[in-house]
């Protein structure tokens, strides 16, 4: 094959590609993987490994296992979000959430497990008015999945704890 074919190939390709793709779909869509999401169950809190899909003007998590869509947060929607990386037990944090789920209800669920743990993890909350998430990111992903939520959604990210 010489260079004037394999250019040719290489066109039509992206031709073809771009006709099954629609534009909005190929440049706005960031998906990432490695993260974790806690879900109540029955009084207590599993993790659950999700995808991230950032969209035009949403943000799903999708189960991995079942690729089933666990949460959806319109942009205009979210309120805050917070990220926090902790090497000590999380009491104080834990106690924290416990003391915001006098507001949050659904957020006692999460405060009393979160209290105890004893391992350093990045955590991206994210809260709407009436909903929220609370998202363990991964140490290689956490950097590039933090700057995409700021930028795609205008909300700003506080941090708390250490930064890491």
């Amino acid at each position: 094959m010489n260079y004037k074919d394999f250019i040719t190939a290489f066109l039509l390709a992206a031709i073809i590609l771009n006709a099954f793709l629609p534009a909005s779909a190929q440049a706005e869509t960031v998906v990432f993987n490695k993260v974790e999401m806690l879900v109540p169950n029955c009084g207590k809190v599993s993790e659950r490994g999700v995808r991230l899909r950032f969209f035009v003007d949403e943000l799903q998590s999708e189960a991995t296992a079942e690729r089933k869509i666990l949460k959806t947060f319109k942009y205009a929607d979210i309120k805050d979000a917070e990220y926090s990386y902790s090497k000590n037990p999380r009491w104080k944090t834990g106690l924290g959430l416990g003391a915001a789920s006098v507001v949050f209800p659904p957020l006692l669920l999460i405060a009393i497990p979160l209290g105890f743990s004893k391992h350093r993890r990045h955590w991206l909350t994210i809260r709407t008015g009436d909903d929220f998430a609370v998202l363990k990111l991964s140490k290689s992903n956490r950097k590039l999945i933090l700057p995409a939520f700021e930028t795609k959604t205008g909300v700003n990210v506080h941090g708390t704890g250490e930064n890491k």
